[in-house]
């Protein structure tokens, strides 16, 4: 199946479902007897994980009836599981006005004397990205002349006229909370999240959003993912372009070749679906017996089964699919995504599912800023993506299909898109493998393979005597087309079974036909896996080391370097530290031997154990803040703790005291060695009164240019010189609080410089 998917998208909110006895109880002299009836709960819907080759809908009423179907069927499981009530765990769990304020007088046009162009990798660092010519949103983007940062609620401009100065350009406030954006040219793109109750009761966004089906009011969902797109031009004045909402939740975003695709998943709210039992009033309090107990609750499940499906007989299906919001002049326009024959949505086969996984794909190239989105009905996504190829895995199954179906074992659906074509998203076919998926990194593709590394085993099933011992894998995989049906599926090619038995994969890296692998439980083995063949995937080396690494950056062919934390105790290397951040540097040059180079502990503070917390890197479980600039050989990684101290002054008074430590620790990296080079210390931003420690963000970011580098964290942006480590430019930001006007769209540009648009209402 080569079939085009296309349309608007959607997110997700996770809705934990709640089981709960509302019960006021009558007195032991209103006793009363309690019948033993017979009760008809319904027969179980098939579960089956089916095939994952994505069906597209045929019609818009097989989609209501199948998404009907999986509501009714998952909540029914929710009120069986409150019948047995001491298996019951309560539901599923997911193991993610504007104004130019004038800080700054001077001008923000950039001197004549400046060179032409900055290219990004040469002249400046940028987003540390899992691929070549695939970029990552981010909070934090560059173009070499400015910097953009969107930070509590604010998108702060910067100029940077020339290496080693820092200006204020302009501050908006954007709605909600800015998470990303995405940078081409002259067009940015704010991806935000907003909560209903970011949206102002005079917005006409509330009336769309509010779901009423005659009993019931409520939210379609409480949470939209909004796009803000920007003309950037001007970097004083940033000209707002166009807003969109989407319905759920934001996972991530890629830009190739000046095409954004999004990813969000949602899951529709049903008000006044029912998961949970309504007790009679003297269910407490009653000397009732287990079996009359269990017949109450039997009663309570097929009264709110019966009630659930008079409900759902009531609801329109645009009531349960996910929307797209635009915002024009002032008023909302409602982009409906079923098309007219529903043709836009498509399932794995034979699946339950009720969440949608929605690409939505932006052309920043075409002058009218067309979108489209592709949507699968599945379960909550990873997203990795090449040049040509985006890949959505999600699990083959759904928490509420184990409810006494321990027979089925995990495995992830693996959905193919080509974005070899600007501004185009077409899917390309499906597959499946054993086991979980951690993360984008542990999903590769290369010349036309798909790579991933799984592990097996029934190790989240806590409930199970004796599960399936974990494993790890390396599965390679190719399209094929089957000749009678046209349609093309991911089909494997080779495996390499075995890895690591009773350990679980930390971190992972694919880098054309070699992959490193590294697995804990108390050691950390790397492993070396060779993917010349894809038929046969081939351990080459093992090397056991203590503590373990949660992120593998690649140097060259002969070296890799990664971050993590070492071990607890050194002699044993037993369990982790959680003072220090550990980088390791290991030579690889024979493939089937690798060495461990050296490793490098840090820490933000000279004594970590003289009352100091455990210390921190966000580059420990966030790449984008692992910077690692090749052409001067050197590493930046932000480190933070912090420690409580009190005394007593003079006059006897006692006094508490927070101190908060937030540094930029750079490295110099050679392929043989590492060593700590010097510091970016923003402590002093968190110790005044205007900046308290419980609004300290730490430093986020890092970003060199030239001979410099400038660090970024909610307070300030600082520009330090790398030969000296002086400070030679800072600017300090400003807060939410400060903004009160708004920004200009391109409409109003020509009427006032405080006249606009607002996209933050």
């Amino acid at each position: 199946m080569a079939t085009k998917l296309s349309r608007p998208i959607i997110a997700i909110l996770l809705v934990f479902l709640m089981a709960t006895s509302g019960c006021l109880g009558a007195s032991k002299d209103d006793k009363k007897s309690h019948e033993l009836v017979s009760v008809d709960l319904g027969e179980e819907t098939k579960r089956s994980i089916g095939s994952p080759n994505l069906k597209v809908y045929d019609d818009c009423t097989e989609l209501e009836s199948s998404l009907k179907s999986s509501i009714l069927e998952e909540a029914r499981t929710s009120l069986l599981q409150a019948v047995e009530e001491e298996y019951y765990w309560g539901g599923g769990m997911w193991a993610e006005d504007g104004v130019d304020v004038g800080m700054d007088e001077s001008s923000s046009s950039l001197p004549s004397s400046q060179p032409a162009t900055r290219t990004e990798g040469v002249d400046y660092s940028g987003t540390n990205n899992q691929e070549q010519g695939v970029d990552e949103a981010d909070f934090v983007k560059t173009n070499g002349f400015n910097i953009f940062f969107v930070d509590d609620g604010i998108l702060h401009i910067m100029d940077v006229p020339e290496f080693g100065e820092i200006e204020h350009a302009s501050s908006t406030q954007i709605q909600g909370n800015p998470v990303a954006m995405m940078l081409n040219e002259d067009k940015l793109i704010v991806i935000s999240v907003v909560s209903n109750w970011n949206i102002e009761q005079d917005d006409p966004l509330q009336d769309v959003m509010k779901f009423w089906n005659g009993d019931w009011y409520g939210w379609r969902t409480s949470t939209l993912t909004k796009f803000t797109i920007f003309n950037i031009s001007d970097s004083s004045t940033p000209l707002l372009d166009r807003e969109l909402y989407l319905e759920g939740y934001y996972l991530t975003a890629r830009e190739v070749s000046g095409t954004v695709r999004a990813v969000t998943h949602t899951w529709m709210n049903i008000p006044d679906l029912r998961t949970w039992l309504t007790y009679p009033d003297d269910y407490y309090y009653e000397d009732y017996s287990e079996e009359q107990r269990r017949n109450m609750r039997e009663i309570a499940a097929q009264n709110s089964i019966q009630h659930n499906k008079r409900l759902m007989e009531n609801i329109s299906l645009k009531d349960i699919l996910p929307q797209v919001h635009e915002r024009i002049d002032g008023d909302i326009v409602t982009h409906h995504l079923s098309g007219d024959d529903c043709s836009d949505f498509a399932t794995p086969e034979g699946a339950l599912n009720r969440g949608y996984t929605s690409i939505f794909t932006i052309d920043l190239n075409s002058d009218v800023l067309s979108f489209e989105a592709d949507h699968i009905v599945g379960n909550w996504p990873l997203v990795y993506s090449s040049k040509d190829t985006l890949i959505i895995t999600e699990n083959a199954w759904d928490w509420w299909w184990y409810w006494g179906h321990d027979d089925i074992l995990e495995s992830t659906n693996i959905h193919t898109f080509d974005i070899s074509d600007p501004g185009e998203t077409t899917y390309s076919g499906s597959g499946r493998v054993d086991g979980t998926i951690l993360d984008q990194f542990s999903i590769s593709e290369h010349e036309g393979v798909v790579r991933v590394a799984t592990t097996t085993g029934q190790w989240a099933r806590w409930w199970m005597q004796n599960p399936e011992p974990m494993e790890n894998h390396v599965i390679t995989l190719s399209h094929s087309l089957d000749i009678e049906t046209g349609e093309s599926s991911l089909m494997e090619l080779g495996r390499v079974d075995g890895i690591a038995y009773n350990e679980t994969i930390w971190s992972a890296r694919f880098l054309d036909d070699r992959a490193y692998i590294v697995t804990f439980e108390n050691m950390d083995p790397l492993w070396t896996i060779d993917l010349s063949d894809p038929t046969s995937p081939t351990i080459m080396g093992e090397l056991e080391v203590p503590g373990v690494s949660t992120y593998i950056h690649p140097l060259s062919d002969d070296a890799i370097l990664t971050i993590g934390l070492g071990p607890a105790d050194e002699e044993t290397g037993l369990g982790l530290d959680w003072g220090h951040t550990r980088l390791s540097l290991f030579d690889v040059s024979n493939f089937s031997d690798p060495q461990l180079a050296q490793t490098l502990s840090l820490s933000p503070v000279e004594n970590p154990e003289e009352g100091w917390f455990w210390a921190w890197s966000e580059a420990t479980w966030e790449h984008k803040a692992f910077q690692y600039w090749e052409p001067k050989n050197m590493l930046a990684v932000p480190m933070n703790t912090y420690r409580f101290s009190s005394h007593y002054d003079d006059d006897g008074r006692y006094h508490y005291e927070y101190e908060w430590v937030s540094k930029l620790m750079i490295i110099n990296v050679t392929e043989q060695s590492l060593e700590i080079y010097g510091e970016v210390d923003h402590s002093q931003f968190y110790q005044t009164d205007e900046n308290h420690w419980w609004y300290s963000y730490n430093i986020r970011r890092s970003i060199f240019m030239g001979d410099y580098i400038y660090a970024i964290s909610h307070a300030g942006v600082t520009v330090t010189q790398l030969d000296t480590l002086e400070e030679v430019d800072m600017v300090q930001l400003v807060t939410f609080d400060n903004i009160e006007s708004d920004v200009p769209s391109e409409e109003t540009e020509n009427e006032s410089e405080d006249s606009a648009s607002d996209p933050g209402r």
